[in-house]
């Protein structure tokens, strides 16, 4: 039972840190195409993902297309190697299922030449996280408890967030083979997170004792992002730069949950803590970006290339409560979410080779380094603040698939690994005096992590009679 316990804490503290993705900027891929290509799109972007990569390009690609940009399916598996400081077995944990992706696109002003312009609706991140177990037995557990005693415990974790892109891009072409663009998106994003630990204990003689810890956020912010691109075509070499703004808040707020309690005999003193805070103002920051890529023609394909410098972002408040003061204990806490990234350099190659005018294949890399700095652990959970982005592995991602040039659309098969490796702290945390038994709170674990995509996408050539027909209503 020891051993389970300690596992359920390294899976909570595991999982709060994976699934706050924010100090990773790569982890996502848009487009039919490009999502084989692992983000190395930048200068040659061949797809609608083009409003996302480099807007630059949409004047620049032969023929645009409605996109629904592919149904994806996703696994996650993550394998915990010694989980409970011995030599048993790892345990693995894995779920399936759907993935939004982007949906795009193009179309033209017929009294303003050589211009194009695109709309687009993206997901930019998300996840949906709700995790709990528990585990009972009659035992020595607690060391300060004479005797045996029935023991139960339940541990829990629910991490929302969403976050969603809508804007439109322009193009336009100075030159057949030069062309300038931009992208606009109003942002939202929704973000949640609790915590929770309860445990319990009757002893020999009759003793209970009860411990509760609950904590927990949410906020909701509104915003504008831009970029801004160029691209070049020149003989058998594409180029491509962009520039992406730092996010612009236009509103948020959020809120904060504080919940500890203990109650039993013997020597340790009962707590009672709680604090619901709402209407608490926000800070928001994303850092500047510069990507650069290109693509040469090579046998018969195009070996592709891109990198993308994020700048830092130094150490701020996101979101700070009130004080208020432990109504048991008296000690005055400041509920505080804090946030620091680090610069981050990424990069991306990629292949794609046609065998004939029906079908071409895919290969990529890429890496997705992590922008959060590392902090001390606040698993214990009795700190005053939480770290948004504490997930510091980097991530490396490869991708492989077919297109299917048809008549009437291209189809894509292919699929995408993301992976990652590290070690993973087991802090336990309890109320001072309470001691459980032989747990060792400074053991880690090894974690291997991966997520495969499953990418079956359809774009469709623009109806050109249908498009005519709308711009002539709407006098275009």
């Amino acid at each position: 039972m020891l051993r389970l316990l300690s596992f359920l804490f390294l899976l909570i503290a595991f999982l709060g840190d994976v699934f706050s993705q924010d100090s990773h900027y790569w982890t996502e891929q848009y487009g039919t195409r490009s999502m084989l290509l692992s983000n190395s799109v930048v200068g040659s972007v061949e797809d609608l993902g083009a409003v996302y990569y480099n807007p630059a390009r949409l004047s620049l690609i032969d023929n645009p297309s409605f996109m629904i940009s592919a149904k994806v399916y996703q696994l996650n598996k993550t394998v915990f190697e010694n989980p409970t400081g011995d030599k048993n077995a790892p345990i693995i944990k894995s779920d399936f299922g759907g993935v939004p992706s982007l949906v795009s696109g193009v179309f033209k002003i017929s009294w303003l030449k050589n211009h194009r312009f695109a709309y687009a609706f993206l997901n930019r991140r998300s996840s949906d996280l709700n995790l709990s177990s528990g585990t009972e037995t009659y035992g020595e557990v607690l060391a300060n408890m004479p005797g045996n005693e029935h023991y139960s415990g339940e541990v829990a974790l629910g991490k929302r967030f969403n976050e969603e892109w809508m804007g439109g891009s322009w193009s336009h072409a100075f030159k057949p083979n030069f062309s300038v663009g931009a992208s606009g998106f109003f942002t939202t994003r929704n973000q949640s997170a609790n915590m929770d630990t309860q445990l319990q204990a009757l002893s020999e003689a009759g003793d209970v004792r009860s411990y509760l810890h609950r904590t927990g956020y949410n906020y909701t912010l509104n915003g504008l992002i831009f970029k801004v691109g160029a691209a070049w075509e020149v003989e058998r070499l594409k180029l491509g730069v962009t520039v992406t703004s730092p996010m612009i808040i236009l509103r948020g707020s959020g809120g904060f949950l504080h919940e500890v309690y203990y109650a039993g005999s013997g020597d340790v003193k009962p707590i009672y803590e709680r604090n619901i805070q709402g209407g608490v103002k926000l800070k928001y920051h994303t850092p500047v970006s510069i990507a650069l890529g290109g693509g040469v023609k090579l046998y018969k394909g195009l070996f592709q290339f891109s990198c993308e410098y994020y700048r830092r972002v130094g150490a701020y408040s996101l979101m700070q409560g009130t004080e208020f003061v432990g109504q048991s204990s008296g000690v005055v806490r400041q509920p505080e979410l804090i946030d620091q990234l680090g610069s981050v350099f990424n990069y991306g190659i990629g292949y794609n080779v046609s065998f004939n005018e029906r079908i071409s294949a895919y290969l990529s890399y890429s890496s997705d380094f992590s922008a959060a700095i590392p902090q001390e652990s606040n698993a214990s959970r009795q700190d005053n603040y939480i770290v948004a982005s504490t997930f510091s592995t980097d991530v490396y991602h490869m991708g492989a698939g077919f297109v299917l040039n048809l008549s009437w659309a291209d189809v894509t098969l292919g699929a995408t690994r993301a992976s990652a490796t590290f070690k993973m702290d087991r802090p336990i945390g309890f109320p001072d005096g309470v001691v459980v038994g032989d747990v060792n709170t400074n053991a880690y674990s090894a974690v291997d992590w991966s997520r495969y995509r499953f990418i079956v996408g359809i774009s469709v050539p623009f109806i050109k009679n249908y498009a005519k027909k709308l711009e002539k209503k709407i006098g275009l």
